[in-house]
């Protein structure tokens, strides 16, 4: 071997470590980094790793201009177990995102790290803190939140930290933020921490942002905030805090954004000049403050989102709220509030969200409404509103919610509503409106809701509304309204609920209501419908859903902060009650297995009760009452599982009720007014009465596991069915309050 064959690997050494800090596009480094990588491939299943690609185009791998690997983005790359200590591998690391993965444990070496800057392990299965947090002497950025960690071993942190996430975590007790007084931006939400507010975060001078909401905080919102001259974002809502807002942090000249809702604040809204100026959120729904609303509040002109919902506000509304220039959302319902709606607010050029229901304001609704050029939602609900709609409010070109039930409002219609046609919720309840349903408001092709029960309303429904095909909900019950139902509404393929009672209406029951496969709930009661129950009856509902109380329905009402949900599935209903109807019960009523309530009361039918009745294995509410049925109450009955509410009175029934724990329970006025014996009645059956005759299945045998296994399943399903009874009957506060309901979806976000 030459001399040159022994000193060509010293040589290309020498040359290659000089190269790393010299030759930027030095291969080698690539090489050396790239082999790091291939190894944490292998050990943590990394697929999108490929050797043969070029590295610099590897998925969430960051080079440097050096060649080195100075920031790692792994967040979703399914990594799980214990994840080893990536940077002593990689020296020069500087960012490591491993959120949204499934870790369980972090290796954190003993020895110190000074480039390691920022740190995400959010939104994966840690129980326990990382040890040797404190190594990682450069750390600026930690996120832990939406984990599984608890106090113990609560560790501590560099003093170099800046930003800390803890929130959505396990953490109960007090907290104590340590030595770490410089960080700017600290986040406990949604943990269990209790005990008052740390004095401590009173000396954060460079803290900006300070989240402790969704907590068990207690006691008086302190007045420690004259130091945090920085801070700009504060969020302290649902806690169990008390008193007012302090001076010293109403005079914060940075804080822009203030959430302190659902608490237990209380007192005057207190706002002297000069306070919270540059404040653009201020969210205090649900507390108890009372008073007026300070005027003060018109000087605030950087003021976007005023929420005020939920307090004992009283008075009127200060005109100089019109003065707040760049507001975009107030939000004033749930209070006392009297007086006129001023009509100064119609200054306010960029308001999107007007929201003043459930107060007692009076008056009528002011025509200069109709100046606001970019409104979205308007919601004057729940108070004493007389007069009639502007026509001005047609101009509304970006209108979307329209909530003005629950007033005194009278006149007609407007048909020139129908020019606001991003609509999706009109919800006109409970107020004094006469004259026909406007044929216009087919121009609606985006409305979800027209709800306009209560009123005094005359005429048919037009043909036309069979055109407003994103329709979910119709409701013009408590009317005066008459003729059949047209044809054209089976067009409507959106349709869930279909509310007529309590009209005049007449005709048949449309057989084509099959055809609207969304439908989950009819209600024609207090009618004059006769004829026969049509035999497709037995085809509604194949495809819905059944009522279950964590199912909601998404309503696709949008506001500023993204997709609102209300809680708005209820049972499968078919309620033809107080009718005029006459026949039998067809045998296709046991093909809806998907019903669960069935009101045929009050009307004239005869025959018996269809022992196909039984193969509706979902009805919960029967109610056959005041008919003219004879024969046996048929033992398929006792298929019913979930049965709670079985009503068979005042009819032409006979012989003995069918041997049932849960026919047994109930109560005896349900089977009143027959020639009927056995439980639950106080008639005792003679030796000669039979029992209902049970035709027997295929299999089908009496032994006594059998009425076991039935007794166990109506237990729980009286369990069920008695919550399912208390949804029921909130039916109707829930339609009329849907817009109260769903502005507390949104509010939750603030």
């Amino acid at each position: 071997m030459s001399l040159s064959d022994l000193l060509l690997p010293l040589f290309l050494f020498v040359f290659l470590t000089r190269s790393r800090s010299q030759c930027p596009t030095n291969p080698s480094t690539i090489v050396n980094d790239t082999q790091v990588l291939l190894s944490l491939r292998d050990r943590l299943g990394i697929k999108v790793w490929n050797e043969t690609a070029n590295p610099r185009a590897w998925r969430g791998v960051e080079w440097s201009s050096d060649n080195v690997v100075e920031g790692l983005a792994l967040s979703r790359f399914n990594l799980s177990g214990v994840l080893p200590a990536i940077w002593d591998e990689l020296p020069a690391l500087a960012r490591l995102d491993l959120s949204q993965n499934g870790l369980s444990s972090l290796k954190v070496p003993g020895c110190k790290n000074t480039q390691l800057k920022l740190l995400n392990l959010s939104s994966n299965s840690l129980r326990e803190f990382p040890g040797n947090l404190s190594s990682l002497e450069s750390l600026e950025s930690l996120d832990l939140s939406a984990n599984f960690l608890t106090m113990a071993g609560l560790p501590k942190f560099s003093l170099t930290l800046r930003s800390l996430n803890l929130s959505i975590n396990n953490l109960t007790g007090s907290f104590s933020i340590g030595g770490n007084l410089g960080l700017e931006a600290l986040e406990l939400s949604h943990n269990g921490l209790s005990g008052s507010i740390p004095e401590a975060f009173g000396e954060m001078t460079n803290l900006t942002r300070l989240d402790i909401s969704y907590n068990r905080f207690r006691g008086d919102l302190p007045d420690i905030w004259s130091k945090n001259l920085e801070l700009r974002y504060l969020r302290i809502s649902n806690n169990s805090l008390q008193g007012g807002l302090p001076p010293s942090l109403r005079r914060l000249r940075k804080l822009s954004d203030l959430r302190a809702a659902n608490n237990l604040l209380s007192g005057p809204l207190e706002l002297e000049d000069g306070d919270l100026a540059s404040i653009e959120i201020l969210s205090l729904w649900q507390n108890g403050f009372n008073g007026t609303i300070p005027d003060t509040l018109g000087s605030l002109r950087n003021l976007e989102i005023l929420l005020l919902t939920g307090n004992r506000l009283s008075g009127a509304v200060p005109s100089e709220l019109g003065n707040c220039s760049n507001i975009r959302e107030i939000w004033l319902d749930g209070n006392d509030l009297t007086g006129t709606i001023p009509g100064e607010l119609s200054k306010l050029s960029h308001l999107q969200m007007l929201v003043l229901g459930g107060n007692r304001f009076s008056g009528a609704i002011p025509p200069e409404l109709g100046n606001f050029s970019n409104i979205r939602k308007i919601g004057l609900d729940g108070n004493d509103l007389t007069g009639t709609i502007p026509g001005e409010l047609s101009k509304l070109s970006h209108l979307q919610w329209l909530v003005l039930n629950g007033n005194y409002i009278s006149g007609e219609l407007p048909s020139r509503l129908s020019n606001c046609t991003e609509l999706v919720l009109l919800m006109l309840d409970d107020n004094m409106f006469s004259g026909n349903l406007p044929a216009s408001f087919e121009n609606l092709s985006r409305l979800l809701f027209l709800t306009l029960s209560h009123n005094d309303l005359v005429g048919s429904i037009p043909a036309s509304y069979g055109k407003m095909s994103s329709l979910i909900a119709l409701n013009v019950e408590s009317n005066n309204l008459s003729g059949e139902v047209p044809a054209m509404l089976q067009n409507m393929s959106s349709l869930q609920f279909l509310l007529l009672s309590n009209n005049s209406f007449s005709g048949s029951i449309p057989d084509w209501l099959p055809r609207l496969t969304n439908l989950r709930a009819m209600y024609f009661s207090l009618n004059r419908f006769s004829g026969e129950i049509p035999v497709s009856i037995g085809r509604l509902f194949a495809n819905v859903q059944l009522y279950q109380e964590s199912k909601r329905v998404p309503l696709d009402i949008y506001t500023s902060q993204g997709h609102v949900y209300d809680s708005f599935a209820f049972p499968t209903t078919i309620d033809l009650s107080s009718n005029q109807l006459t026949g039998s019960i067809p045998a296709a009523i046991g093909n809806l297995y998907n019903l669960q309530l069935l009101n045929l009361s009050h009307n004239q039918l005869t025959g018996p009760i269809p022992e196909s009745l039984g193969k509706a294995r979902n009805l919960s509410w029967v109610l056959l009452a005041s008919n003219r049925l004879n024969g046996s109450i048929p033992s398929s009955v006792t298929d019913l599982s979930f049965l709670t509410v079985f009503d068979v009175s005042n009819n032409s029934l006979v012989g003995r009720t069918p041997d049932s724990t849960q026919l047994s329970s109930m109560d005896a006025a349900l089977f009143a007014g027959n020639q009927l014996c056995g439980l639950p009645l106080t008639i005792t059956c003679s030796s000669t009465v039979t029992p209902p005759h049970r035709p027997k299945r295929d299999g089908q045998g009496g032994s006594e596991q059998d009425h076991r296994d039935v007794t166990t399943l109506v237990t729980v399903a009286i369990f069920v069915a008695a919550f399912f009874i208390a949804f029921f009957w909130t039916y109707f506060a829930t339609i009329h309050r849907a817009h109260s309901q769903l502005c507390g979806c949104w509010q939750s976000n603030l």
